[in-house]
């Protein structure tokens, strides 16, 4: 890597703001430190020339001058001043040639120059000094250098240094390690992004398991890899089932034609064999008809109609409507309403649902059956639920049955295309409900519940199979 694109990676610049937080805090701390230190010694040095002040002038006046000159003669470093002023201000004792210009005498302390020339000046020095006058009307003045507080400046100066730069240098060192790191995974993601990119749809971004930003990133792309995986071969395998349900027919209308057109010796018979290529042809519309049908409700379109549903009323209208086509078939139908649930749905769409399930029912339902349609309240979820005397699904077929074009081999005489049940899920999946397979307490059949609920604690302990949706597993092309 080159070291540009060290310098211009996320985690370098991030450890390079970290590095300039950490020196900035370490200044405003070390300033702080420093300030409150000069605090801290002024006001010491205050409390000590006001105690020293008001104990000489509670003495007389020889004491005072022998106190003054023992105070001066034991100042080793000369950072001590004091001076005694007789009323018209003339020295008296004491190492201060004047009263320092802008001290009043009040016994407070004061910062002035001890040497009377301005700031900056030859000779300039800064006291803290304190004034008293006495009974006599004498001035006593009592002050101590504070050069020393500025003196503190160049061990805080020096710590600064010796922590802030250290630290600011291996922030910056870090930064530059994890860069690369990171800079390393990002190449290899690039890398699997190419080869993605050239077709290899089984490529994977690596993962290390570590959860970390680019981990979760990982997954979350693998997984929309995998759907896209399931999309193409559900596409292809789509493709190659149109193709062959289209084929037969066709070929047996173009055969029956041809036959008809060469054969046929009156228009009556004709007509017949017209007729049955219509047939065969309105068979081949129906089978498009149902894709378009399942495309439209998968692309989430219909989630406009969705609105407040009754699913008592909802059950009660596919009864009265399927109720004399039961008659028709030598059927029984039922209707069973334990509760009045209500649901957030399209009631167009669900009513699809049920009556697919129900052209199901009657299908597979042998003459003298019954069908039972049901709605009730299961652990507070609303369900809906078809139920038949039929001879069941065997359990080898249950994960294939919402496959497209999927016909058990009970089904392989009756009429259909193998598309009702995956219209069914399509609408169960637009709603975000669960499509449940279960076996009759009692008695041969088959009950398809639609659980109006998706969550995980009803679908585990929901006694029947949970039917996956087509989106929700990997789905392979039928043969």
């Amino acid at each position: 890597m080159f070291p540009t694109e060290i310098f211009r990676s996320p985690p370098f610049r991030l450890a390079a703001a970290f590095a300039t937080a950490i020196v900035a805090v370490a200044l405003l701390l070390f300033a702080f430190i420093y300030w409150q230190t000069e605090i801290f010694e002024t006001a010491r040095i205050d409390r000590l020339l006001q105690t020293e002040a008001r104990a000489l002038a509670g003495e007389g006046m020889p004491e005072i001058v022998v106190s003054i000159r023992h105070r001066l003669a034991g100042d080793m470093f000369h950072l001590a001043f004091a001076g005694l002023f007789a009323p018209d201000g003339q020295l008296v004792a004491g190492n201060l040639q004047h009263i320092p210009r802008g001290l009043p005498i009040d016994g407070v302390p004061n910062r002035v120059s001890a040497t009377g020339v301005e700031p900056g000046a030859p000779g300039f020095a800064v006291v803290r000094a304190v004034a008293v006058r006495l009974r006599d009307g004498k001035v006593l003045v009592i002050g101590r250098d504070i050069a020393v507080l500025a003196e503190l400046r160049a061990p805080v100066l020096r710590a600064l240094e010796l922590a802030v730069v250290p630290a600011f240098l291996l922030s910056l060192f870090a930064g530059a390690l994890l860069s690369r790191r990171a800079s390393a995974r990002v190449k290899v993601v690039h890398e699997s992004i190419e080869r993605i990119m050239r077709g290899d749809l089984h490529e994977r971004l690596p993962a290390r398991g570590t959860r970390d930003d680019l981990d979760r990133l990982a997954v979350s792309v693998n997984r929309m890899l995998d759907r896209i995986e399931r999309l193409l071969l559900e596409v292809k395998g789509v493709g190659d089932n149109i193709a062959h349900d289209l084929r037969t027919p066709l070929a047996r209308a173009r055969a029956k034609l041809e036959r008809g057109r060469n054969t046929a010796g009156d228009v009556a018979t004709l007509r017949g064999v017209i007729d049955t290529a219509v047939t065969e042809l309105d068979q081949m519309i129906g089978i498009i008809t149902a894709l378009l049908r399942i495309g439209e409700i998968e692309s989430g379109r219909r989630r406009s109609g969705f609105g407040p549903l009754d699913l008592a009323e909802l059950a009660r209208e596919a009864y009265e409507l399927y109720q004399p086509v039961c008659e028709e078939h030598q059927l029984t139908l039922d209707l069973d309403i334990a509760a009045r649930p209500f649901v957030s749905g399209d009631a167009e769409l669900l009513m699809e649902a049920v009556a697919n399930l129900l052209d199901n029912a009657m299908k597979f339902t042998p003459a003298g059956g019954r069908v039972r349609i049901t709605v009730a309240m299961e652990r507070g979820t609303p369900v809906l639920s078809v139920q038949d005397t039929g001879p069941g699904v065997p359990e080898s077929e249950r994960e294939k049955l919402l496959r497209r074009f999927y016909r058990s081999e009970a089904s392989r005489h009756t009429a259909g295309h193998g598309l009702g049940l995956n219209i069914v899920g399509a609408i169960v999946r637009l709603h975000q409900f669960r499509l449940a397979l279960r076996d009759p307490p009692q008695g041969t059949g088959a009950i398809f519940a639609i659980l109006a609920s998706l969550g995980e604690e009803e679908g585990r302990s929901d006694p029947g199979l949970i039917l996956p949706t087509p989106a929700d597993r990997r789905q392979p092309a039928p043969a």
